[in-house]
């Protein structure tokens, strides 16, 4: 396997950003918001994800690890199929 080494090179923050994400996903920060909660329903919702736990405040800004707003992101992607789907299967 052939290496390379690069020395006084200018490397941009996004490229710098990436490679850190690439080290340890779980250090990056992404800010999510919860849409509120229905009459009745909680003030938070709760992720658990590779055994670690979060208790997000629904209607407010809120930092997650990417790994979290990613599954997040695919909860509520899901969640909007199934209402596609079933609206679908009704008409």
């Amino acid at each position: 396997m052939a290496t390379k080494k690069i020395t006084d090179e200018v490397v941009s923050e996004e490229v710098v950003a990436k490679v850190e994400e690439k080290k340890d996903p779980w250090k990056t920060l992404v800010t999510v918001q919860i849409p509120r909660a229905n009459d009745g329903d909680s003030n938070y919702l709760f992720v658990s994800l590779n055994n670690r736990n979060y208790k997000i405040q629904r209607g407010v800004n809120v930092d997650v690890p990417a790994p979290v707003a990613d599954m997040l992101q695919h909860s509520f992607e899901a969640q909007e199929e199934a209402i596609r789907f079933i609206d679908r299967v009704s008409n």
